[in-house]
């Protein structure tokens, strides 16, 4: 369930990239769209493959190139999500973006809770913190957030809980 989040987080980071002047960055960002995920494959026990289209509408390459997303449950740490390759989106282009992702668990206990919680539909004690780094054509952008709601995240991005429950089913 956190992987899931934590691929918006990065497509959220993705629209940030652009100049540092905040006029320039709202036209930009209103110019990148999430267009949805397409498919999640997992790899062994902590990977992922998550695969999402977006559409680049800006005139800059856009380069994610680290991202981790922290998830927590309560206080509590639970694991760690880790990029592991750059991601990278030409301009001007609507594309399909693979993603590779490694989860480090820091509480095996607090997973356990944490997914028994996910699967009761109660996820109100999850939040996500966030870090990341990339380009925006010739500007570099350095995006983080603590303990955001899971809800709030969501939010971000015109989504709902409701949304990723269907989506877990």
């Amino acid at each position: 369930m956190g992987k899931k989040c934590l691929f918006y987080v990065v497509l959220l980071s993705v629209a940030l990239m652009a100049g540092s002047c905040r006029r320039a960055v709202e036209k930009v960002g209103r110019k990148i769209r999430f267009e949805g995920i397409e498919r999640v494959e997992r790899q062994g026990l902590t990977g992922a493959e998550v695969v999402v289209r977006i559409e680049n509408g800006s005139a800059y390459r856009l380069t994610l190139a680290s991202a981790q997303i922290g998830i927590f449950y309560g206080e509590a740490l639970v694991g760690t999500l880790v990029l592991s390759d750059p991601v990278e989106l030409d301009r001007r282009t609507t594309a399909e973006v693979s993603t590779r992702w490694r989860l480090r668990i820091s509480d095996p206990l607090a997973l356990y809770v944490m997914i028994r919680r996910v699967k009761a539909g109660e996820f109100g004690q999850i939040a996500l913190s966030c870090s990341l780094e990339g380009r925006g054509g010739p500007a570099p952008v350095k995006f983080s957030r603590e303990k955001m709601p899971l809800s709030d995240f969501l939010n971000t991005f015109g989504l709902s809980i409701q949304a990723v429950e269907n989506y877990l089913k």
